[in-house]
């Protein structure tokens, strides 16, 4: 007989990825017990690698002299970060997938600066997953959930 598997809270990360660079940083991640914290600490990281990539003039630790305009063309990962931030009406239907057992994500990409390797593509991932536990049918007392590593 097949053992099922009993919901066990959820997995969120930040994850950048370059091929053009050959890496990938795990930027954060944090286990949560309900889908409404995993979605909600995926929105507090989203602003915090908004502002990381697109810092508002005087609202951070650098000079308004040294922050270029983003480009009008092209892929702008702050925005799309910022825009599903403020979407909680999206993030709820986020929170509902996860609460069904199924993984979820904000995507984007968009160039970067590398020293030593000019200009790169990077794909940046907000993403959170159910963690399943198995559970052992036992006999009289019905099911025991089982930690696997």
């Amino acid at each position: 007989m097949t053992e099922p598997d009993a919901l066990d809270g959820f997995w969120a990360e930040t994850v950048v990825r370059s091929p053009d660079a050959g890496g990938e940083w795990h930027l954060g991640g944090r286990w949560s017990p309900t889908p409404q914290e995993a979605v909600g600490w995926m929105r507090e990281q989203a602003w915090r690698v908004a502002v990381a990539l697109d810092p508002e003039p005087f609202a951070g630790p650098f000079a308004p002299a040294v922050l270029e305009p983003a480009q009008p063309a092209g892929h702008e990962p702050a925005r799309t970060f910022r825009e599903w931030a403020e979407d909680t009406a999206y993030q709820r239907l986020q929170a509902d997938a996860l609460a069904a057992g199924r993984p979820v994500s904000v995507n984007t990409r968009g160039p970067d600066r590398i020293c030593g390797l000019g200009e790169v593509e990077v794909f940046y991932s907000l993403s959170a997953r159910p963690v399943r536990r198995r559970v052992a049918l036992t006999g009289r007392s019905g099911l025991r959930l089982i930690r696997t590593a």
